[in-house]
């Protein structure tokens, strides 16, 4: 008798751990270089960024006048934001075993420059930047906006 129980107390387990983790929030990728005061803005908290920071979908990047930062996210997509920018990781989803492929970043304000990783490679067009002017959809490679007045 003690081993089903014990078998169902280790399913029951499994169950709550598999839970658990499908609805924590996957790491996007992480800081790998800042200067000045940047920040995350993440639901209600404002974190303020370090070297090595995991950055999740939806958080909100912000740099101060001066500033800089530079993430790289799990797919080896690299983006670089100058001072003053405002972005926004809308939407990532790299799982290439299941075809789960898709960035959207939201750009407000400011400098960015990007340098496509496999996701771009893999699925040409699953890649977008939104701004307040238009939508640019990435096919690969390297590309740099600036966006004034917003």
């Amino acid at each position: 008798m003690k081993a089903p129980s014990f078998i169902a107390v280790g399913l029951a387990l499994l169950l709550h751990l598999t839970t658990f983790a499908q609805s924590t929030s996957p790491i996007a990728g992480s800081v790998k270089k800042v200067t000045g005061d940047a920040v995350v803005r993440r639901g209600t908290d404002t974190i303020p960024v370090k070297e090595g920071l995991h950055i999740l979908p939806h958080d909100i990047l912000e740099t101060p006048p001066g500033g800089s930062l530079g993430i790289i996210l799990q797919d080896g997509t690299r983006v670089a934001m100058g001072g003053n920018t405002r972005l926004e990781i809308d939407t990532y989803l790299y799982d290439p075993g299941l075809g789960h492929l898709g960035l959207l970043l939201r750009m407000v304000r400011g400098v960015m420059v990007y340098v496509s990783g496999k996701m771009s490679q893999l699925s040409p067009g699953s890649t977008k930047v939104e701004t307040p002017v238009g939508v640019v959809g990435l096919r690969g490679t390297e590309f740099a906006i600036s966006l004034e007045g917003h």
